[in-house]
């Protein structure tokens, strides 16, 4: 079945101004968004880099990025080659990381004048990034701080541009976070907030009442066996996408079928996956903030203090 990488090719002869944004075109972003950039970072943040330039510069140092998403030369060439991407234009990129405390990155893509798509990367190879996904469950995390502070910088940084906002797995949590807490001023410039298969806010730890501001503005899609972005799900009318691929597996974008210049629907979520999520959230409802804290902070400190900082799904990623 066609993927993320096949749309690539079959639509990119076309701009945008021919063929409207649509939502493969978040996908192609979100999942740009875990490239590592910081070599380009200085020119990125003055003057930008095509998003061609940018392709070309991973594949001639040998770049792979090995965790969750095979991402290759051949998604790299695809967007390079591609007239409706390679024009594209990433303005705006940021790249933190702590070993012991957060993980978070995020890219600005202007496809045109006044249109850009800002991407929050997902949870990457590194122990403190799943930490920060556990985290949310007992407290705000310091990658949805950074969210917030980077979408104002950026909104702020472009006066005549509206924008799209989302990510994959915890990026597209950081996206309905940054978009919920920032200013009126800047949410009414946004038009739409995509949340690729990425946990929603935590009631408990976030007035969730802040959601009514931007909920018509959500669109949230994840695959048929989904997991991870069930967790805490207060979102209504989800889409959901049929993947190759089995179980836990079908988190990855790549893995997502795609008709055309959209994913193509099933009427619901896998049986067993709903099962699972449900055991979860019982698990959540019967453990109080403190607990899970403890938990949580017991588990992956031991891990860190071990030396252990990376995990082995990350070995072909050149990211340090």
């Amino acid at each position: 079945m066609a993927n993320i990488i096949d749309y690539i090719k079959w639509r990119g002869d076309l701009s945008f101004d021919v063929s409207p944004f649509n939502e493969l075109d978040n996908a192609v972003f979100s999942l740009f968004s875990y490239l590592d950039l910081k070599d380009l970072q200085n020119e990125i943040n003055s003057i930008g880099v095509s998003l061609a330039d940018a392709c070309r510069y991973l594949i001639t140092h040998d770049y792979h990025y090995g965790y969750m998403s095979e991402i290759n030369s051949d998604f790299l060439n695809a967007l390079a080659t591609s007239e409706r991407f390679g024009k594209v234009m990433i303005l705006d990129y940021i790249d933190l990381y702590h070993e012991k405390k957060y993980q978070f990155s995020s890219t600005g893509f202007m496809y045109d004048d006044s249109q850009m798509y800002i991407a929050f990367r997902g949870t990457d190879d590194s122990i403190v990034a799943w930490k920060e996904d556990f985290m949310m469950s007992f407290s705000v995390i310091p990658a949805q701080k950074f969210a917030l502070d980077f979408l104002k910088h950026v909104i702020s940084r472009h006066p005549n541009t509206d924008f799209i906002v989302g990510g994959h797995s915890k990026g597209g949590n950081l996206a309905i976070y940054s978009c919920a807490m920032c200013d009126e001023l800047f949410r009414d410039r946004i038009t739409t907030i995509y949340n690729n298969d990425g946990p929603d806010l935590c009631d408990e730890v976030i007035n969730t009442d802040i959601m009514n501001a931007i909920k018509n503005k959500i669109i949230k899609i994840v695959p048929d066996f989904c997991v991870v972005g069930m967790i805490f799900n207060n979102t209504k009318n989800i889409k959901v996408v049929k993947a190759d691929n089995i179980a836990f597996l079908q988190h990855d974008i790549l893995n997502w079928n795609c008709i055309r210049t959209n994913f193509e629907y099933v009427d619901d979520i896998n049986k067993d996956a709903g099962k699972f999520n449900s055991f979860v959230d019982k698990v959540l409802e019967n453990t109080d903030l403190s607990k899970r804290k403890e938990y949580v902070n017991n588990f992956f400190d031991k891990i860190i203090e071990s030396g252990t900082t990376r995990l082995p799904w990350g070995k072909n990623n050149h990211t340090t």
